[in-house]
């Protein structure tokens, strides 16, 4: 399953101006910085918890299983289905009825419930397209406060390590911040 993110203009939870606050900043002359910082730190979180902090349309790209008319995805919420595309043996894009696929919500996912078969009539791969992710109001505060210390520590370290590479490192008080949300993992 591949992950393509579509929406590159969602709201962050934690604005611009609350980093500014909690790092004691005045200046604009840093604001594209910070707001990379905050940026990082939100994928960091996102990547620890398997939370989608920001409202976005996200496409699914998967081979269906013959076998399994159920596809685990492991990132959540999930909104909804908004459309589908279908590729043929030959690689001819068609497309599917959206709502003959069900979203069934999980407690640490969603499994994307697939109309039954699929895997005949696109045997070259399906692409769904959904709406996932919550407001940035709905985001916990406590993820909030781990975004900020994140992106804080990246702030700090941003002449030893570039911006490719931030967050350099998770804060003990983030990573404690961010523990209860964190999908269990066997």
């Amino acid at each position: 399953m591949i992950w393509i993110e579509l929406d590159k203009t969602s709201v962050e939870p934690v604005s611009l101006a609350e980093a500014k606050t909690f790092l004691r900043l005045d200046r604009d002359d840093e604001d594209a910085l910070v707001a990379t910082c905050l940026k990082a730190a939100r994928q960091a979180v996102e990547a620890e918890t398997g939370l989608v902090l920001t409202e976005r349309r996200v496409r699914i790209a998967f081979e269906p299983d013959p076998a399994s008319a159920v596809l685990a995805i492991r990132r959540r919420p999930i909104r909804s289905v908004l459309e589908a595309i279908g590729f043929d043996e030959r690689g001819t894009a068609a497309p599917l009825d959206p709502a003959s696929f069900r979203l069934e919500a999980q407690p640490f996912g969603a499994h994307l419930i697939l109309p039954p078969g699929l895997a005949g009539r696109a045997p070259n791969g399906v692409e769904v397209e959904v709406r996932a992710g919550q407001r940035a109001e709905d985001v916990p505060e406590a993820l909030k406060l781990a975004i900020l210390r994140l992106a804080a520590a990246a702030f700090e370290t941003r002449g030893t390590v570039g911006p490719a590479l931030q967050p350099a490192f998770m804060p003990p008080l983030a990573r404690a911040l961010i523990a209860p949300f964190r999908a269990p993992r066997l």
